[in-house]
C-alpha cells in the first residue's frame, strides 16, 4: 500500500517548506507535574537553553557539526536532553523524504526486517503509514504496534515512556540489520530529490532516532518533538 499522510490541519504543513523539529527526551514525571498549558513553553525554553549557539547563527541555519546531544548544566537541572540531528534531520522534510524512500524499498526488504522498520518509523515520522496493516508481516515485530496519544498543539511528537520502551524493542531488531537495507535502497530509492540522497544519510537518520529512543528508554523517559 502507498504511504498516505493523515490529512489533518496538524499534518498538512509537514510536507511544506520551513518546518524544523527539536527533539528532546524528557523526565515524564517532571513534565507532567506542570500544568499542561505550560508544557510547550517549558520544553521550548529547555531546548533553547542548551542550543543558544546554534540559534545565534541565524534562523534556519543547519548545525555545522554532525549529530550530537546537548545536556543542561548544572546536572541538577537534568530533566531533559536535546538531540540535534545535524545537517540532515533538523528539517521535518528530511524525515518525510526518508519515509518516502522507505515506501519505495520496503517491498524488497525481508519480511521480518520490513515489519520491524514499519513499526519503528510509523509513530516517529508522523505519516500514518497505511501498510502497517500489512497481512504479510512476519517476525517478532509483527504482533506489536505502538500507537502514540495525539500530540498537543505545536508538538510534532508526543511519546510517553511506555511507548519509548516498545520502540526500543523494534530498534533492537532494526539497528543490527541495517546493512540489509543497502542494496534495495541503492536500487529503488528515489534519493536525488532531498538531503536524504544516499544510503548513509538514510541510515544516519534511522540511527539518530535509535539513539533518541535508546537514551529515553534507559532513563524511563519520554520523547517530544517540537515545531521550531
Amino acid at each position: 500500500m502507498p504511504l498516505v499522510a493523515r490529512e489533518t490541519e496538524a499534518s498538512l504543513p509537514f510536507t511544506g517548506m520551513g518546518i524544523c523539529i527539536d527533539v528532546l527526551i524528557v523526565d515524564w514525571d517532571h513534565l507532567m507535574s506542570e500544568p499542561s498549558d505550560q508544557h510547550y513553553g517549558m520544553l521550548h525554553d529547555a531546548g533553547f537553553s542548551v542550543g543558544e549557539e546554534w540559534w545565534a547563527a541565524g534562523p534556519g541555519h543547519p548545525s555545522p557539526i554532525g549529530p550530537q546531544w546537548f545536556w543542561p548544566s548544572p546536572s541538577a537541572l537534568g530533566w531533559f536532553g536535546k538531540y540535534d540531528f545535524g545537517a540532515v534531520g533538523f528539517s521535518y522534510k528530511d524525515h518525510f523524504a526518508a519515509s518516502e524512500h522507505w515506501e519505495a524499498i520496503r517491498g524488497f526488504v525481508p519480511p521480518a526486517m520490513r515489519s520491524a522498520v514499519d513499526r519503528f518509523i510509523d509513530p516517529l515520522f508522523w505519516g500514518g503509514l497505511e501498510y502497517m496493516a500489512d497481512q504479510d508481516s512476519e517476525g517478532a515485530a509483527a504482533h506489536v504496534s505502538v500507537v502514540l496519544p495525539p500530540a498537543p498543539p505545536d508538538h510534532l511528537l508526543w511519546c510517553p515512556p511506555e511507548a519509548a520502551s516498545s520502540l526500543k524493542l523494534f530498534w533492537d531488531l532494526v539497528g543490527t540489520q541495517l546493512e540489509a537495507l543497502q542494496e534495495p535502497f541503492e536500487r529503488y530509492a528515489h534519493a536525488g530529490s532531498s538531503r536524504i540522497n544516499s544510503f548513509d544519510a538514510f541510515v544516519g537518520l534511522l540511527r539518530g532516532w535509535g539513539d533518541v529512543i535508546g537514551q529515553a528508554q534507559q532513563r524511563g523517559w519520554g520523547v517530544v518533538g517540537l515545531r521550531c
